[in-house]
């Protein structure tokens, strides 16, 4: 019964594979790659190899193979991509979808006909680069999806179906050749580069779709009918060099969007007075409430204040307004991205009420030299002052420093923060250069300055260092510990001297790119007196040739620490024994009449491994009590005696060690040596000096034997002091003599 079973479970798992291989069998049938479904018996068109779609081929509906009929229902991705030799196709009823990049870079591929009723879109780049002279889009498609007709240098004319009711931004685009304009009966789609002369637009258009008449350089005149409801992103963007001057925008148009309008010589945008949604107010396209100012033709002069009814300025409202120098907008809260790039203002006054900026909205104030944000100011995009060259003041009131906010504003000089800033993002300031201080008259909870430069509220962090602030030598406040992204971008100096608590050095300290490179950092020697090597966060010296920089560390055995490191190891890794930080302390030595001990107590040296203390019994330090060896924690781990074992005491607090040492005779002097040794043993520390016990009977010190009750006198014997009382004499140290 268990054979049966086996022999079964074999059975089925031979059809299984068997089935498997089947459903991903490639054939080759008439000139064509298909791969076969065995179970729904349909077959895909394939990817072929670029040496057999050769010349003119037409796909049949259905193909045999082995005597089974397979109904061609789809098209893989890149099928017929890169067949050089192609030259027509035509595809069968069946076809329910073509693959993306089906026919990319078909240079050769002169038509491609797709029966009505079959697929329902054309996929991205579906033709990119295809040799196509005219090409009929079949009814039953909807959409078009982007690149699908671009790069097409032969392509003459598009019959578009009625059926497509939409197409991504860049659908049809670079088409050099185009003789006629692409529309349907719902949808304007594309005017030829090279039409000239005025042109009408259809009147059973509904939407002008986006990118239409971008970068048209000869209509001198466009009329839009009435019925037309939709003018997309761009859809009007004429080149800066078209003669068109005049537009009216009929009452059926109830959507404008971002950057619709755009031309170099356009004088005046007119609406119906009827419109439900758009006006104008002195030559501007407003929304009918105005509340928004969507539009402000680039020959129109504005050196005005907008109503007080505008609240919102729409993306690219003002883009290359070239006649701009002066606007005051009194109530405006909102102002959309790219709402100004390439604007001509020299003077710009930003709303107390102001809410939002959008990305690039100043971009290329070319004329523009100071700006201040109000503290209201929530949400700020990205690079909303870059490439503002003449801008040299910037006072910050909001809460946040957007990314690349300045970025190339080259001519900034110094930045005002006011206390609400908590939030600096990444290049703000890169490729400032002429940046050279940080005003922050009164420090918050996230940020103060010193001298121009700017820190954490409690100094631990650099934030902001000005690349050309005064001096060669930038030297950092003890208690910082970290250096943030981009705080010493750009930077040209001499030296950086860190500070002993720094443990931390973010990503890209010293720049890194955006939107191309940043400024090179030139440093010729870091300091680095830290007796540990700090961590970091991805690469700190992106840009900085650490080749050519030096870095100075305290002692050997931290250089072959930093020398391993892969962050570290490219700079010129070089000692400075002068970086250590030696205590200012000297060792204290106590003596005890009672048990003829002695204490020592040393300070805690940084960078230590070991401490030595050696006791000798002669001044010439060449006969031994003992050695004793200390861990770096004061732990007593090693003892080397000469003479005697005496009794031991070792102890520690957090800047100290003391050891008390019993059993040495009384009334004897006696010389000391401790060193401090790193792991390397490099001696870190070195000090000396001499003790004298006291005997049993002895005082403690001179002032025990200079008592009021028994008078003392003073005597020079063999070139030394000896105090005499009664008939006792005693060292200046206050030791009997006997």
């Amino acid at each position: 019964m268990k054979t049966k079973n086996v022999f079964c479970l074999l059975f089925v798992a031979i059809m299984l594979l068997k089935g498997m291989c089947a459903y991903a069998q490639r054939v080759f049938i008439d000139s064509v790659y298909y791969t076969l479904d065995n179970t729904a018996m349909t077959a895909q068109i394939a990817v072929q190899s670029n040496n057999t779609a050769v010349g003119d081929i037409v796909i049949n509906d259905t193909v045999t193979y082995e005597g089974a009929n397979y109904a061609v229902t789809s098209m893989a991705d890149d099928a017929f991509a890169y067949c050089n030799q192609l030259t027509s196709i035509v595809l069968p009823q069946t076809l329910r979808n073509l693959g993306k990049n089906a026919f990319l870079s078909c240079t050769r591929l002169t038509s491609c006909i797709i029966p009505d009723s079959t697929i329902t879109e054309i996929p991205f780049e579906a033709f990119l680069k295809a040799g196509l002279i005219e090409f009929r889009v079949p009814e039953g498609v909807t959409y078009i999806e982007q690149r699908s007709f671009e790069q097409m240098p032969n392509l003459l004319r598009v019959h578009l179906a009625n059926s497509v009711k939409s197409l991504t931004s860049w659908s049809f685009y670079n088409l050099p050749a185009l003789q006629d304009p692409i529309y349907n009966d719902s949808l304007f789609v594309l005017m030829p580069d090279n039409y000239q002369g005025a042109y009408t637009i259809p009147s059973s258009i509904k939407v002008i779709c986006n990118s239409a008449f971008y970068g048209c350089t000869k209509v001198t005149s466009l009329t839009i009918p009435e019925g037309v409801e939709r003018i997309e992103s761009l859809s009007l963007f004429f080149s800066l060099n078209s003669s068109v001057k005049t537009l009216h925008i009929p009452s059926t148009v109830n959507y404008i969007g971002p950057n619709a309008i755009c031309s170099g010589r356009l004088e005046t945008v007119t609406v119906a007075a009827d419109n439900q949604h758009y006006t104008t107010w002195n030559g501007l396209v407003c929304t009918k409430d105005m509340k928004t100012l969507v539009y402000c033709p680039d020959r129109k002069y504005v050196n005005t204040t907008l109503p007080e009814s505008i609240e919102h300025i729409a993306p690219f409202a003002f883009y290359v307004a070239s006649n701009l120098y002066k606007l005051e907008m009194p109530n405006v809260k909102t102002i959309g991205e790219y709402a100004f790039v390439q604007n001509s203002l020299e003077s710009l006054t930003l709303p107390a009420c102001l809410e939002e900026i959008g990305d690039e909205a100043f971009s290329e104030s070319f004329d523009l030299t100071s700006v201040t944000i109000p503290a209201s100011v929530t949400n700020i995009g990205e690079e909303v002052f870059s490439y503002s060259r003449k801008l040299s003041k910037a006072v910050i009131n909001n809460a946040i420093i957007g990314k690349g906010q300045f970025y190339k504003a080259t001519g900034l000089e110094t930045i005002e923060i006011g206390t609400n800033l908590r939030e600096i993002r990444a290049y703000a300031f890169q490729q400032c250069q002429q940046l050279w201080y940080v005003r922050m008259p009164e420090a918050n909870d996230y940020f103060r300055t010193i001298d121009g430069v700017l820190f954490s509220a409690d100094t631990t962090a650099l934030a902001l260092y000005p690349p050309k602030h005064d001096g060669k030598i930038i030297e950092l406040p003890e208690q910082t510990t970290t250096l943030r992204s981009g705080s010493l971008r750009g930077i040209d100096k001499d030296k950086l001297v860190l500070s002993r608590q720094t443990t931390l050095l973010e990503n890209e300290v010293f720049g890194g790119y955006f939107w191309g490179n940043d400024v090179t950092p030139v440093l010729d020697t870091i300091v680095a007196p830290m007796m540990s090597i700090p961590a970091t966060q991805g690469n700190p010296f992106n840009l900085l040739n650490q080749a050519q920089t030096v870095l100075l560390v305290p002692c050997d055995s931290l250089a072959d620490i930093y020398r391993a490191n892969s962050i570290w190891r490219g700079f010129n890794i070089q000692v400075d024994s002068t970086l250590l930080e030696l205590p200012e302390k000297e060792p204290e030595v106590e003596t005890q009449p009672d048990d003829h001990s002695v204490q020592f107590t040393w300070p805690a040296v940084e960078g230590a491994s070991y401490y030595t203390l050696i006791i000798w019994a002669n001044e010439e330090r060449t006969e031994k009590i003992c050695t004793l060896t200390f861990n770096s924690m004061g732990q007593l781990i090693e003892i080397d005696f000469s003479r005697h074992a005496p009794a031991r005491r070792a102890m520690n607090t957090a800047d100290t060690f003391s050891f008390r040492y019993n059993g040495l005779d009384e009334n004897t002097d006696y010389w000391f040596t401790i060193t401090a040794s790193d792991e390397n043993d490099t001696e870190l520390f070195n000090a000396s000096g001499s003790f004298a016990t006291l005997g049993a009977n002895s005082p403690t010190n001179i002032e025990d034997v200079q008592r009021d009750d028994v008078p003392c006198t003073k005597v020079l014997r063999n070139g030394q002091i000896i105090i005499r009382r009664g008939d006792a004499e005693y060292s200046i140290q206050g030791n009997q003599l006997k």
